[in-house]
């Protein structure tokens, strides 16, 4: 019998899904989880935060959705200077990436804004300060033509200098300037009690590296920005490898959840390769 698969539909998760696609069941982030967890699924590629919450969930290793620096696609847009933010409207498609901009805002530049839920998956929210992510993140980005900016308000790396009247937090390289770590935004989770499970997590390893030997395909076939925009986009931002430093990263997030009363126990994250 064919494993239940659920991903999400973003352009950053094609190489993990490469050759499976007849297979996989596209949902949102939020909901993928929710689908995850009713076991509706088998296994999927949820925000990281899943794995925090439920025990019940084994991590397959050795891939991930991660970033070493500027991540590009999940970003704080914001008019006027950070510190001045009081209210940020979040995509409630995603809790890892509304969790990390959290920790980020709280933690490392001492704010505590109000944060207001939307479904931003399809259109953008008319806030002045709000979060963006996947495809709709880069879809911003392209219309504001910041890849065009001045060197003092490069896109790729954190606050940038006003451009069409915005400011650009990459979350991606704000953690990174923060803690020297990478960031992991999602993972395949199996249910513990799988009966096939090191047979899936090897079928979803050897998709991930048919996905990678087969990357120019990808960028071909795909329709979000242009071409090389997507060989930039994978080349320079996203990462698909769940190392020792990822991992590090995530029991380091897992902490500050902890901290922020986001997560009420800890539990010792398990891999299966």
């Amino acid at each position: 019998m064919l494993a239940r698969v659920g991903s999400v539909p973003y352009l950053n998760a094609k190489p993990l899904i490469y050759g499976l696609e007849s297979e996989i069941i596209l949902e949102h982030p939020a909901r993928l989880a929710q689908r995850l967890a009713a076991r509706e699924f088998d296994t999927g590629l949820v925000p990281v935060v899943e794995v925090f919450r439920r025990p019940g969930y084994v991590i397959v290793d050795s891939i991930a959705i991660a970033c070493n620096g500027p991540v590009y696609s999940v970003l704080l847009a914001h008019r006027g200077p950070l510190s001045d933010i009081r209210e940020v409207v979040v995509d409630a498609a995603s809790g890892t990436s509304v969790l990390l901009l959290r920790v980020l805002l709280e933690k490392r530049f001492g704010l505590k804004p109000r944060y207001v839920v939307e479904p931003l998956a399809e259109r953008r929210s008319d806030a002045s300060t709000q979060m963006l992510i996947g495809d709709q993140a880069i879809r911003f980005r392209a219309a504001a033509s910041l890849r065009d900016a001045r060197p003092d308000a490069d896109p790729d790396h954190g606050v940038t200098g006003p451009l069409s009247g915005w400011h650009i937090l990459d979350l991606g390289q704000a953690w990174f300037d923060w803690t020297g770590l990478p960031f992991v935004f999602a993972v395949w989770a199996v249910h513990a009690d799988h009966p096939d499970i090191h047979n899936l997590a090897a079928k979803l390893l050897a998709a991930r590296d048919a996905g990678l030997a087969n990357i120019e395909t990808i960028i071909t076939r795909e329709t979000e920005g242009d071409a090389e925009f997507r060989r930039h986009y994978f080349a320079e931002h996203v990462r698909y490898h769940l190392g020792p430093r990822e991992k590090e990263a995530m029991r380091l997030f897992q902490q500050h959840l902890l901290d922020l009363g986001e997560l009420t126990q800890r539990h010792d994250l398990r891999f299966v390769s």
